[in-house]
């Protein structure tokens, strides 16, 4: 039987996306059994200051991995957080703190061979950074709509680059892109970042066939629920920065979208009722899954009854479509 062939009977790929529902069972072990080859697994983390990769950078350790934890300005705004992660104790090799500011080429590729220096190998990446710039499309000056763009997007482009080659020579990687549930679903007044959001999968899904035959895996995390981290904040900051950019024209179009912008500051505040570790927790399960079973993308919150439907039909098409494409050949499991 060809790959063609058997892609057609329903065996596609090393991609093929469990049930989210199923997926989420494994958050009930109380710790992960490494799926690598290694014991001690290293895991290079992007966004570690705050919020979610704070918390998986903690988590992880915890969970017996070897952790580098990065973000930028480690000397300046960013340095009480970084000591705070060097100084947490009772883990079997404790926090490294690497510098990467995602929107940098050459700071991302240092980090990284910082990291291959300093750990001989990276197993695990999670491509967390990110932010929100919100606001009418209309009214966004370009470089507003892009920020958004170019750090969600951009920054996980340039995480791949650095990151893949040293997979590749190992012989194995695991990749868990960071996205939302806006990765699938519109939210006015924050185009720019459903645009990042939707780019960015498809970039993971294209990196993923890509590098299948190099015995690396992709995954997607999708965040369904506004947990409350510092992104809400930075988000609102983001808004009046941008305002003050205004011309006059565009000061005079605020009044029409008054409603509008009333509506997003209020849906920008956090759910104080969601505990953001769901999603740490659910990402260190999946990062802890076996090779060739984990799921192609993993949705966790109150959303995600929503999300999953879309998922599913997403991935049934892409796998009809891949099954008639030349590439199918070199994305069945070893």
């Amino acid at each position: 039987m060809t790959a063609k062939e058997n892609n057609k009977s329903g065996s596609i790929n090393r991609r093929i996306v469990l049930q989210s529902g199923a997926a989420l069972g494994l958050l009930s072990m109380t710790r992960p059994i490494w799926a690598q080859t290694v014991s001690e697994p290293v895991v290079l983390i992007t966004g570690t200051s705050t919020g979610f990769g704070r918390l998986m950078a903690e988590g992880f350790a915890k969970n017996g991995a070897r952790v580098i934890a990065t973000m930028r300005d480690l000397n300046g705004k960013n340095a009480a957080a970084a000591q705070e992660l060097r100084s947490l104790a009772g883990f079997a090799t404790p926090i490294e703190v690497v510098e990467i500011d995602v929107l940098s080429d050459e700071s991302v590729a240092a980090g990284v061979a910082r990291a291959m220096e300093s750990a001989g190998r990276i197993d695990i990446v999670v491509s967390n950074a990110g932010i929100v710039v919100p606001g009418p499309v209309e009214l966004q000056p370009p470089m507003a709509f892009v920020s958004n763009i170019d750090t969600n997007l951009g920054g996980a482009l340039r995480l791949y680059r650095a990151v893949v080659p040293h997979m590749r020579a190992q012989g194995s990687g695991t990749i868990i892109q960071m996205s939302s549930a806006l990765g699938r679903a519109i939210d006015p007044m924050l185009g720019g970042y459903c645009a990042s959001k939707l780019a960015v999968e498809a970039a993971a899904d294209a990196l993923g066939y890509e590098v299948a035959a190099s015995n690396i895996e992709v995954a997607v995390a999708q965040p369904a629920g506004a947990y409350p981290t510092q992104l809400q904040a930075n988000a609102i900051r983001y808004w009046e920065r941008m305002l003050t950019t205004l011309n006059e024209t565009d000061r005079v179009k605020l009044k029409t979208y008054a409603p509008h912008i009333e509506a997003m500051l209020t849906d920008l505040a956090p759910d104080t009722a969601l505990d953001p570790r769901e999603v740490s927790d659910a990402v260190i399960a999946l990062a802890a899954t076996k090779f060739g079973t984990r799921p192609g993308r993993l949705t966790v919150g109150p959303y995600r009854d929503g999300i999953d439907p879309v998922n599913a039909a997403h991935e049934q098409l892409q796998n009809d479509m891949i099954s008639h494409n030349r590439i199918a050949d070199l994305l069945m499991l070893k």
